[in-house]
């Protein structure tokens, strides 16, 4: 019994501790996939690190140390307080004076290095400029406008030229816009060589230029389309200083008027077929008696209507047939050959070359005074005004014009005494209109109302000329920088502005010195600089039902 009960307590225990190392395993087994789980969550997210890195780097010390003098080391090294890397060295960091060979820089870690293993001018300041070349190795900031300065002789050149960049039409002033100098004997911009010594204008649009030589200089400020600091006409802003600055002193407080030059030479720069079949062209500068010749002769172009923009820059051709694999047309102003090119079409594109309406009707309102205008999305060959219908209250009435009004047959008015307080709807049936395509549009209705003239402003202004001799455009811009209304005088004068939409408005005065009724833009080889633009700095809130009154005097200089 002792030995029985003794195997029975035995096994009892194995059964126990059994069921306790179960347990511990299961236990183990748990935190063992908890970890795994874990381990797998936190493999799958990216730690975030803290607040986004948006700081350049920083220099801490430079050997031998920057606005050295007595000059002769063999290589520069620059230490900065982050890993830093290079960016488009050889286009970005220059020498002024240029040396015989450029110079070879490279990044290590947090250490630029800089090799000047050639003859140096002697009693000469050197600064060499690194553009936009340093950024850190995580974010890519940049360090701009740096620069690391030295002579070979016993003085360091230490002139300054300084001032601030401004836009010509608008005035505002311009950040991150790169100014710079040739010296005058050596001025290759026009000659589309790089500037040497330049730096670029702060967040106010201010620049400083530094340990320059006393020489004459050539000045100018540069808008870049392509940051490569070779000045581009057409693609470019520029602005200039008239004559070169006897630079023997610190000179301050210069402007610069950007501007965009007109190209030199006609060009056409885009080309396309849209998805109705209309082919565009697109010149970089407008032209006189714009005519467009197809060259190999004369089957697609033939019986195809061709719209130019106002300012002469823009084509539109709307053909009956677009059946073709390419075109060559040629661009003329009257019977001389400006460009031509050549009209790829795509078989497989599909075109759509069906009529389509728009009005000119925002949001259910018909502005007081005005008809109801729309346009067919291509030339109109036929139109039938049987297929037209007017009602008002639901009753069609009678009484009402229809007309085009553009030479190429896509512009048309509905006259009509339309009353207030009354809704309509204007109906075209299905083929109203016939297009250039031979297509017809689909039906088409649009339901209005006459609005209230309390929903508009009106706007007097009272001009006084400071200087009556002299002729101003004044130009009417609208919340999206668009002109609204252009007005010349050449004395004082009230204008008054009726039923006009309601928001806010600012006045623009162009000094028009040729007298042709519109801003003209400057010209570098000439020397000419931009027509003169006053801005007038109060902004116009126009209220609804609200008359508003402002007087206006235009200084003498603008």
């Amino acid at each position: 019994m002792y030995i029985s009960k003794t195997r029975e307590v035995g096994l009892n225990g194995q059964k126990n501790a059994l069921n306790k190392g179960s347990g511990f395993l299961s236990v183990l087994m748990s935190v063992l996939s908890l970890v795994l789980i874990m381990g797998a969550c936190a493999s799958m997210q990216t730690p975030t690190g803290g607040p986004k890195d948006t700081k350049p780097p920083k220099v801490l010390s430079e050997n031998p140390k920057n606005l050295s003098t007595k000059f002769n080391a063999k290589k520069i090294e620059i230490v900065f307080d982050e890993f830093v890397k290079l960016n488009n060295t050889y286009s970005e960091i220059t020498i002024s004076p240029a040396l015989e060979n450029p110079l070879e820089a490279k990044a290590k870690k947090n250490v630029l290095e800089v090799g000047i293993d050639q003859a140096l001018e002697p009693n000469t300041t050197y600064t060499i400029n690194f553009g936009k070349s340093i950024g850190d190795v995580n974010e890519n900031n940049i360090l701009k406008n740096f620069s690391y300065v030295f002579s070979s002789g016993v003085v360091l050149d230490s002139l300054s030229v300084s001032g601030t960049v401004k836009d010509a039409i608008t005035n505002e002033r311009l950040k991150e816009t790169v100014v710079f100098v040739f010296p005058a004997e050596q001025d290759t911009l026009l000659g589309k060589k790089k500037p040497s010594i330049y730096t670029q204008t702060d967040s106010a649009g201010n620049f400083v230029l530094k340990n320059l030589r006393s020489a004459n200089y050539k000045v100018y400020a540069m808008r870049e389309s392509s940051a490569d600091r070779i000045y581009n006409r057409g693609l470019d802003e520029i602005g200039f200083i008239d004559t070169p600055i006897n630079l023997n002193k610190n000179i301050s407080s210069l402007t610069f008027r950007v501007f965009k030059e007109e190209p030199a030479k006609v060009k056409i720069i885009d080309k396309k077929i849209d998805a109705d079949g209309r082919i565009q062209l697109v010149l970089n500068k407008g032209i006189a008696k714009p005519e467009i010749k197809e060259l190999d002769g004369d089957r697609f172009l033939k019986d195809a209507v061709t719209e130019f923009s106002l300012a002469g820059d823009t084509t539109s051709i709307w053909t009956t047939s677009i059946d073709f694999d390419s075109l060559k047309v040629g661009v003329y102003s009257g019977e001389s050959l400006i460009d031509k090119t050549t009209i790829y079409r795509n078989k497989r594109e599909n075109l759509n070359r069906t009529p389509t309406i728009k009005d000119n009707i925002g949001n259910g309102k018909l502005k007081p005074g005005s008809k109801f205008s729309l346009k067919v999305s291509m030339p109109v060959l036929q139109l039938d005004t049987s297929k037209i219908v007017l009602l008002a209250a639901s009753q069609i009435v009678s009484g009402w014009t229809f007309t085009k009004t553009a030479k190429t047959n896509m512009e048309f008015q509905l006259s009509y005494l339309f009353k207030n307080d009354r809704t309509y709807e204007l109906k075209f049936a299905e083929g109203a209109f016939t297009g250039i395509s031979g297509l017809k549009t689909k039906a088409y209705s649009r339901t209005f109302e006459l609005d209230k003239l309390e929903s508009y402003g009106n706007l007097a202004l009272t001009i006084d000329l400071a200087d009556t001799s002299k002729q101003y455009v004044v130009q009417l811009i609208g919340e999206q920088k668009n002109i609204v209304k252009e007005d010349v005088i050449n004395t004082n004068k009230k204008l008054v502005y009726t039923t006009y939409p309601t928001g806010k408005y600012m006045l623009r005065f162009v000094l028009d010195e040729n007298k042709n009724g519109k801003w003209d833009t400057g010209n570098l080889e000439n020397n000419t600089q931009p027509e003169k633009i006053w801005n007038y700095e109060k902004t116009i809130t126009l209220r609804a039902n609200w008359d508003l009154e402002e007087k206006i005097t235009v200084p003498k200089d603008l």
